[in-house]
């Protein structure tokens, strides 16, 4: 019996052990792990189609493009270029828009996973199709 009685005791010292040091590991890497919110600048390097940019999240790019040709564009593709702060690009995302009519407004969104952006350059490339 005093066996049992020693055994129980070790276990419940070790659960409590556990939950104190997970719970001293979570709140102590919450401070290291947390990425601040820098504000990314959205240059448009064409004007036609027209493109506005609506919200620039964490990861993501959303906005609009707008048909001001006048002719059907069959397939165009919304190109962003990330870079950082030292002015390097990081890397080059894509997003398709498909029969595109004159005149016409359409949504984009790119994600991109990319690190210390500070500046997209968005620019739309067209297709031979």
């Amino acid at each position: 019996m005093k066996t049992m009685k020693k055994f129980w005791k070790y276990f419940i010292n070790f659960i409590v052990l556990m939950i104190v040091v997970s719970a001293g590991t979570y709140f102590g890497m919450k401070g290291f792990t947390k990425e601040e919110a820098k504000p990314i600048e959205c240059v448009v390097q064409e004007e036609s189609p027209v493109i506005n940019v609506t919200e620039t999240t964490n990861k993501k790019i959303t906005g609009t493009v707008t048909n001001n040709t006048d002719v059907l564009i069959n397939q165009i593709y919304v190109k962003a270029e990330f870079y950082n702060g030292r002015g390097k690009l990081v890397g080059t995302k894509y997003d398709i828009i498909r029969y595109f009519n004159v005149g016409e407004k359409t949504k984009f969104s790119i994600e991109y996973g990319y690190g210390n952006i500070t500046t997209v350059k968005l620019s739309t490339v067209e297709t031979l199709d």
